[in-house]
């Protein structure tokens, strides 16, 4: 079932007037999140209004609605802009990698705005979701074999074999292949696994927390001494340095990447579980 929040529970058309009156452009931007298994409802949809918020300061937003349906979580945003199509989009990327952006002539935001306004809840859908959830779905198997595949390359290398770091290349940047990975401590050490591998997380003995992993990723459990935080991380410019035990690998990230002082180490430089790997 499709549970629907609108962002703006009030008549946004005099927004919208004002927005058309100043020559602006009028834009849709949509963006599909699909929710780790192991967090609520309600986190999808605080992460996608803290985007809405981000999106709010670089456009006039007329109206906005939240959806989410198991763990699939859809943010469609109307808003004008005086940036042009080709500099709205370049702004829009910076904000929200994945959006896909669309722009509206006036009757389709007249239209929508009215729509929503009396639409009631029950009607409402996920525009292609279930593609959306096959693109997803093949996406987190894709970043789960490159990650397979360099820390085997990682073991290979730090073997003696003739493989070197310029036979191996150093692929492009994709926004496609940032994931959020889960940082938790355990054995005065800090590891990562990537958020999506998670099935649920419970409470174990003295204070510790025992992390299920997804049956097709493995039926493991981790037992961990306390979780750290969720980071966006590079999969493509993570570095795989050398294998720390089994199925664990020491990964470095950019400086760049790193974040507060107070996980600066955590966020630079990790052990990654490879659950197929354990």
């Amino acid at each position: 079932m499709v549970s629907t929040e609108k962002c703006y529970n009030f008549d946004n058309t005099p927004v919208l007037h004002g927005a058309v009156r100043r020559g602006e452009y009028l834009y849709q931007v949509r963006v599909y999140m699909q929710r780790a298994s192991f967090l609520a409802a309600s986190a999808g949809n605080m992460r996608l209004r803290v985007l809405l918020g981000f999106i709010e300061a670089r456009a006039v937003v007329i109206d906005a609605v939240i959806k989410n349906e198991d763990t699939l979580h859809y943010l469609s945003v109307v808003c004008s802009s005086s940036a042009s199509p080709a500099v709205f989009s370049q702004i829009m990327k910076k904000t929200a990698p994945t959006a896909i952006i669309e722009q509206m002539e006036r009757w389709q935001v007249e239209e929508s705005v009215s729509a929503r306004m009396v639409r009631d809840e029950a009607w409402s859908t996920i525009p292609y979701a279930p593609v959306v959830h096959v693109v997803h779905e093949s996406r987190r198997f894709l970043i789960s074999l490159l990650l397979e595949y360099r820390a085997l390359i990682c073991d290979v290398r730090n073997r003696g074999n003739a493989v070197s770091r310029q036979e191996l290349g150093a692929p492009k940047r994709s926004p496609g292949f940032v994931t959020p990975v889960l940082l938790f401590e355990s054995g005065g050490e800090i590891f990562g696994i990537p958020e999506f591998q998670v099935e649920r997380i419970s409470e174990g003995a003295n204070g510790s927390f025992i992390i299920q992993l997804q049956h097709v990723y493995g039926q493991r459990l981790l037992v961990c001494e306390d979780l750290l935080v969720v980071r966006d991380v590079d999969v493509l410019e993570c570095v795989f340095l050398e294998r720390t035990r089994t199925g664990a690998y020491l990964v470095s990230l950019p400086s760049g990447m790193s974040g507060p002082e107070d996980h600066r180490e955590a966020s630079g430089r990790f052990n990654l579980v490879i659950p197929a790997l354990m």
